[in-house]
């Protein structure tokens, strides 16, 4: 098969993609639709923060005292006496405590829990579910939940991807945004206008938030997509127009909040506008690399010829090239036993190299959400209005996607650009425990920053990952790499709520060295800058990355070896003992190739487990070795050291 033919056969020539699809990221229906969708997933994901928001709360007062105490803050001189007479103020002396009263106005007397209820500051963030249900003090936990079940809903994507794989990219993007609206508005209605225990609104509340959550698959299916209709050059770009997206989304679910200042309006407003996003979906195309990976040619036609009407191309622009490439297919299959779409996927799924590729995307997607979760907890104890800090948050996170697509289409590619940004997070997190306690301004630059560099992280290892898999299993692995992030950010939270406060600066440095951790499994992933995202996948790269990495760390321990073992010896004796040692690698030398040769391919990768074992045996033994580190190669040496150790 010629290059020219080659080239054509995955779709991805530049030819093609000049011809036939998105090119130069025109901001065309295809992607606008889809930018569109995202907005809608965002808004939906930072309801939390505002709907459901701890507002300041103090106990209400004695009805005999105040009958109607419904304000936070005093409404005259009389109100305030009371206030300080019956609710003692925290350590600083700054607020009033949230949970405990005094039984009679008497600051000596016995402190009791709120008998009458509490009192909620609507100043910030309005009328919120946390005062409706009084989710505060010993109910607060289950403020959690509502937040918690929507990253639950994340693990869904493990299903909903493989039947991406299975029944294409637009059909379930469809059909999971149809559910989530009709389960939002159903519900919603219910909890407006049907009469319930705030027990059953809770109940109602959190199968809403569930089926919200669906919008993580929508996201990352959305994400697929975008990346598929876009040429190799301009993945990166694709992509990071969809993460810009999810900025603007976060700027306009804070305009829905200042505006509404309510829970159930703030619902209403989030549904309404994913309700206005649904028609843009009729103009988004099915991806041509999903329906060439299926073989339906008659309907990748039609899609190519959608794409090229969208993008202004006349039909003798690419028409032409099609059929060329239609007559190649022809050929292909007369000589080729073709695999079904199911065999091809459980191939690749069963590929030792695909499964190592999983793990180590789903470390990376653990990681990355859950540093990104725990700068934001940290940036949110910022003593700053909510909607300010939100929107500097977007701001922040729009430049750091920016920065990414900068990066990753330079030389520096997907992987240096990730083991860049993840290096620069690694030195915040150390960082930003250690300065907080000298400048508090110094503190909150850096979580910025840092919040900067994870951002961008995250943004790389999105498109990097999606382009280590072929199209057949795309989703699916998708949906490995989405679960782990949602596992790491339903962790994060947890670290941050059970962990003590004098302990918290700990697990800034475990992140980080988890984050270090992951810069290495790094190293074993293949650059996938400019490559086709086609159905075929290079099973050897990955290999060799980790083999190349196996060849650097024998070689550095060889040469540390010849310089320790010849430091072991005195001078009488030396040459003698480096004799018996350069003899004893020659023979290791000769052992390599003649297993290498008399061991079948079925069994030779239990030569590398003996290999291994055989290294930590040699591991044990070099404990009972003395240091020779700044030790004079002189003619005297300590027998006793080796024998005590021994």
């Amino acid at each position: 098969m010629t290059r020219r033919e080659s080239e054509l056969e995955s779709l991805h020539v530049d030819t093609n993609k000049h011809m036939l699809n998105i090119e130069t990221i025109d901001i065309n229906t295809s992607l606008s639709s889809l930018a569109t969708t995202t907005i809608s997933g965002s808004i939906i994901s930072f309801y939390y923060v505002f709907g459901i928001a701890k507002p300041d709360h103090r106990c209400r007062l004695p009805v005999n005292v105040w009958p109607n105490d419904t304000q936070y803050n005093p409404i005259n001189q009389t109100h305030e006496l009371y206030i300080n007479n019956y609710i003692p103020k925290t350590i600083d002396g700054k607020q009033w405590e949230n949970c405990v009263r005094y039984m009679i106005s008497n600051m000596n007397n016995t402190l009791i829990n709120c008998p009458n209820g509490w009192v909620y500051d609507r100043s910030i963030f309005g009328y919120t579910f946390t005062e409706e249900a009084d989710f505060v003090c010993h109910n607060e936990s289950k403020r959690s939940w509502l937040a918690t079940v929507i990253q639950c809903s994340g693990f869904l994507l493990l299903i909903i991807g493989s039947f991406a794989d299975k029944y294409g990219r637009k059909k379930m993007i469809v059909i999971v945004t149809m559910i989530l609206f009709i389960t939002c508005l159903i519900t919603q209605i219910i909890m407006q206008w049907i009469p319930m225990t705030i027990k059953t609104k809770f109940i109602v509340l959190l199968f809403n938030q569930f089926a919200s959550g669906l919008v993580c698959s929508t996201y990352s299916l959305i994400f697929i997509l975008a990346l598929e209709l876009t040429s190799a050059t301009y993945t990166g770009l694709a992509g990071n127009l969809i993460f810009i997206s999810w900025t603007i989304g976060q700027i306009i679910v804070t305009l829905f909040a200042f505006i509404t200042y309510d829970w159930q309006k703030l619902k209403w407003a989030n549904t309404i506008f994913i309700g206005l996003g649904i028609p843009y979906l009729y103009f988004m195309p099915e991806s041509p690399l999903y329906i060439y990976a299926k073989g339906q040619y008659v309907l990748l036609e039609n899609i190519l010829r959608q794409i090229a009407n969208q993008n202004g191309r006349k039909e003798t622009d690419w028409y032409i090239y099609y059929q060329e490439f239609l007559r190649n297919q022809s050929i292909k299959l007369t000589h080729k036993k073709q695999l079904t779409s199911f065999q091809k996927s459980y191939q690749l799924i069963i590929n030792r190299t695909t499964i190592i590729k999983l793990l180590l995307t789903a470390i990376i997607g653990f990681t990355t959400l859950m540093i990104y979760i725990k700068i934001s907890y940290s940036l949110a104890m910022m003593d700053t209005s909510p909607y300010l800090g939100i929107l500097i948050g977007a701001i922040v996170e729009a430049i750091s996607y920016i920065t990414s697509s900068l990066l990753i289409s330079s030389r520096l590619g997907r992987k240096g650009s990730f083991i860049l940004m993840m290096s620069l997070t690694m030195i915040c997190m150390i960082f930003i425990p250690i300065i907080k306690k000298y400048n508090s301004i110094a503190s909150l630059s850096l979580a910025q920053l840092g919040k900067y560099t994870i951002s961008s992280t995250t943004a790389i290892a999105w498109i990097f990952v999606l382009e280590l898999f072929p199209t057949s299993i795309r989703s699916t692995a998708s949906g490995v790499f989405i679960v782990c992030s949602r596992t790491g950010a339903i962790t994060a939270p947890i670290i941050y709520t059970t962990i003590s406060n004098n302990y918290l600066s700990y697990t800034f440095y475990a992140s980080a060295f988890l984050a270090f951790i992951v810069l290495l499994f790094s190293l074993m992933l293949p650059e996938t800058k400019d490559k086709p995202m086609d159905n075929v996948t290079d099973y050897t790269t990955t290999s060799l990355s980790l083999a190349q990495l196996g060849k650097y760390t024998i070689s550095s321990t060889t040469a540390i070896a010849w310089i320790f073992v010849l430091e072991l010896f005195p001078t009488s004796i030396r040459s003698t003992a480096s004799g018996v040692f350069i003899v004893c690698s020659r023979i290791g030398a000769i052992t390599a190739p003649i297993i290498y040769k008399t061991i079948s391919n079925n069994y030779l990768s239990y030569t590398f487990y003996a290999t291994a074992f055989l290294a930590f045996v040699v591991l044990l033994f070099s404990l009972m070795l003395p240091e020779t580190k700044d030790k004079p190669m002189d003619n005297v040496t300590d027998y006793t050291t080796s024998i005590t150790d021994i």
